[in-house]
């Protein structure tokens, strides 16, 4: 091989350095460094002529130096793709900051989150979003949350899941875009309800995934509704994919209602697992931490909807909610603390209902003595079968206690003198 010194010697350097930022890769029992140190010994004792010389590198030296080369190439390779996790593992951190500071700015600057329910069926109804619109405008109403996957099972925007063309349940009512305007509009912080693990169409349809009443041989109604099973792998990943595409869609947040097995005390219901408090807590809260992180890795925040007696129930009430270990799955729970949901002599009174300050600061008392942080803690709170009074004796017990608060009405119907207007 016929080449100049000058050549040879900056090949000599570039082989000698680059192994040494790498450990000196070693190869069949050889040492790159001793192998290249051979090889250039020879170009030094050569290089002091002038003259063109012939340096002869051995087949073996040959093959050892593409060995080298492509341990080289290996290292480079690895480098590169740990460089790129790293890059991928920085941005799900900066993705799940940037949501809670938005939460937190958003937060701070209104005096905490003051919410209302509007069903997605109502969303393009004008009889129905006008006057929303208007509450929220001029009150200190600041946040919707809107239904992604309804109580029927529909979906209300246009889904690239898989089954969801098996399934047919698309109801489109939004997009991004819808989404987007209506943000900038109302200046508002969106929640995005999915409905979890009960779903009449997708029990019906994979009735594999759902829970079986051994009565029937057939997915359990239990008044209509139909349960998923919660340790079902299909189910939870069809559950969460949903509230990833809402995430993507625009929400700032993804609040997941029935995320429970059923509560009732028939026996006569199949699982997958057997259904004992470790099981049910279990499949329950692996679900909501695991789509906690995934929903901040891509930048939403997560909360669950609860039953308000789980603020003082001792155990899981054979539905998988137990406040010690649901608090700390999701960023926020809601429990559903509405006085007419408490049975005669709750609280000490023959009819809650009729006491709303009362019974929501006594169930709030509740969650906060079992370590719930307050920041947390954030009521879902009775809009029906209620006057304006109530409503607002509801608001006010939240209030009293430095909670944020969201308001229900299954109609998406709101008086604006439930709320305290805001001051010109």
């Amino acid at each position: 091989m016929i080449m100049n010194r000058v050549f040879f010697l900056i090949l000599f350097v570039s082989l000698l350095v680059v192994p040494l930022s790498i450990n000196n890769v070693n190869s069949d029992g050889v040492s790159y460094f001793e192998l290249i140190t051979e090889i250039g010994a020879d170009l030094i004792k050569n290089s002091k002529t002038t003259k063109e010389v012939e340096i002869i590198i051995s087949e073996e030296q040959k093959i050892q130096i593409r060995k080298n080369l492509n341990s080289l190439n290996d290292s480079q390779n690895n480098f590169i793709n740990e460089f790129e996790n790293v890059q991928i593992e920085t941005l799900k951190d900066v993705n799940a900051f940037i949501a809670r500071e938005r939460w937190k700015t958003f937060s701070e600057a209104n005096n905490g989150i003051k919410g209302i329910y509007l069903s997605g069926y109502h969303l393009l109804q004008e009889e129905k979003i006008n006057p929303i619109k208007e509450i929220v405008k001029n009150t200190v109403v600041n946040t919707i949350v809107l239904d992604v996957k309804t109580d029927n099972g529909h979906l209300m925007y246009d889904s690239k899941i898989d089954a969801v063309e098996q399934l047919g349940n698309e109801r489109i009512k939004y997009d991004s875009i819808t989404l987007k305007n209506l943000k900038k509009e109302l200046d508002i912080y969106l929640i995005g309800r999915v409905v979890a693990f009960q779903d009449p169409i997708f029990s019906t349809k994979y009735s594999e995934s759902a829970i079986i009443d051994i009565k029937t041989n057939s997915p359990y109604s239990q008044d209509g509704q139909y349960f998923l099973d919660p340790s079902d792998e299909k189910s939870k990943e069809y559950v969460l994919n949903v509230a990833l595409e809402a995430c993507l869609l625009g929400f700032d947040e993804i609040q997941f209602d029935y995320i429970r097995y059923p509560d009732t005390s028939y026996k006569g219901l199949v699982y997958d697992e057997e259904s004992n408090f470790e099981n049910r807590t279990n499949n329950i809260n692996s679900f909501l931490q695991d789509a906690t992180k995934t929903l901040h890795d891509i930048g939403c925040l997560a909360s669950a909807d609860i039953f308000g007696y789980v603020l003082n129930a001792k155990n899981d009430n054979g539905i998988g909610q137990y406040l010690e270990t649901i608090k700390e799955s999701v960023d926020f729970i809601s429990p559903m603390v509405y006085p007419s949901h408490y049975s005669k002599g709750s609280f000490g009174f023959s009819y809650p209902n009729n006491h709303p300050y009362e019974v929501v600061t006594a169930s709030l008392n509740q969650g906060l003595s079992r370590g719930v942080d307050k920041k947390q803690l954030r009521p879902f709170l009775q809009g029906f079968w209620h006057s304006s009074k109530d409503v607002a004796l509801n608001i006010k017990a939240a209030e009293d206690k430095g909670l944020g608060w969201i308001i229900w009405n299954n109609s998406s119907v709101y008086q604006k003198d439930f709320f305290t207007k805001i001051e010109s």
